[in-house]
């Protein structure tokens, strides 16, 4: 398959983690933020949007066709999330920061959530997806409906075994809860790049994916009017309600984003700079957290007033910037790649 990189897909990432840092600005300059429109935009699409992205680049990935294939991804994929996590767990937040807790190993892994979840999450997800497709591959020679079906049932298998896992030891532990949840977008991203080119060969395809956005642009906003996503309940209907959300919201985002971007415009500096930040996400995911609300007020600001909106935009900027200035100055490093971002080249 193809290595270059689709300029479309990081400009989209780019846009998720340029959410993520203004979602937690929003929350940590100013009081009532999780109660706007604008955090239930963010809050909708920017994790969801991550993970759909994830599942949708694996189709420039190689298939683990063989075990030693599957041992190499199994390798990469560890030294991309998990030494991250733990570099910045235990050496900048426990020991650098002094926040002893993420010394703590067994309070770390019941607590994912409170710091560096989406790496022990993608990386799960990253396990059983590889594991899933070499036995796919296994089982069926031709890349056709057999090995998807197999590869479907066998990804099942995984979130149920992982479901199996968190009843038994909780839910909470290695972040498995946000785990299930976000294995269905990661296949759904998965499964449209498969069949993207089949799909858009077709005048037919073509057409049925403008109605799908449409479609999906209407039911965002009506979730997005009718329910405040982020307070939803974690259970029952109230997940269904906010993974529809915020599905619907990243298909009709993707959808509309993508089309609006022509290669004219790909040459412009906006751009460029997206590419950029995309490429660079989960650096910015990582060390972000430390430029966040470094401008503070004695008394902190309502989000919706004209002081709330004025902080929190100052605050967002200054950590965009600061954060992208520590990256260039770190990523020429071979050993700072490596060990805060998990990149060997």
């Amino acid at each position: 398959m193809s290595k270059e990189r689709n300029c479309i897909v990081d400009i989209m990432r780019g846009m998720a983690i340029l959410m993520v840092v203004l979602g937690h600005t929003m929350t940590g300059c100013t009081q009532g933020a999780e109660k706007s429109f604008l955090y239930n935009i963010v809050w909708s699409l920017q994790m969801p949007l991550f993970i759909l992205i994830s599942g949708y680049v694996t189709k420039y990935s190689r298939d683990t066709d063989s075990v030693s294939s599957l041992w190499n991804y199994i390798k990469r994929r560890t030294v991309a999330y998990l030494l991250p996590w733990a570099v910045w767990s235990f050496l900048v937040r426990g020991i650098i920061n002094g926040n002893h807790k993420y010394l703590d190993i067994k309070w770390l892994l019941w607590h994912m959530d409170s710091g560096y979840w989406f790496l022990a999450t993608i990386w799960t997800i990253s396990m059983i997806f590889g594991c899933a497709r070499f036995l796919a591959v296994k089982a069926s020679k031709q890349d056709g409906v057999k090995r998807q079906v197999v590869f479907f049932l066998l990804y099942l298998t995984g979130m149920a075994l992982l479901a199996v896992i968190g009843k038994i030891v909780g839910i909470s532990f290695l972040a498995i809860k946000l785990t299930l949840y976000y294995m269905p977008f990661y296949y759904s991203g998965y499964l449209f790049g498969t069949y993207s080119e089949r799909i858009f060969s077709k005048d037919f395809g073509k057409k049925a994916v403008d109605v799908a956005v449409a479609v999906c642009g209407v039911a965002w906003i009506y979730f997005l009017t009718r329910y405040q996503i982020f307070e939803l309940e974690d259970g029952g209907i109230s997940v269904i309600i906010r993974a529809t959300a915020s599905m619907t919201g990243c298909i009709a985002v993707c959808g509309l984003c993508s089309a609006l971007i022509s290669s004219r415009a790909l040459d412009s500096r906006i751009s460029k700079a997206l590419v950029w930040v995309g490429t660079h996400s989960l650096e910015i995911y990582l060390a972000h957290y430390i430029f966040l609300d470094l401008i503070k007020m004695k008394k902190v600001p309502v989000f919706s007033s004209v002081s709330g909106v004025s902080l929190t935009a100052a605050n967002w900027i200054i950590a965009v910037f600061a954060v992208s200035a520590l990256i260039l100055l770190t990523e020429k490093n071979s050993f700072f790649k490596l060990g805060l971002y998990g990149r060997k080249k």
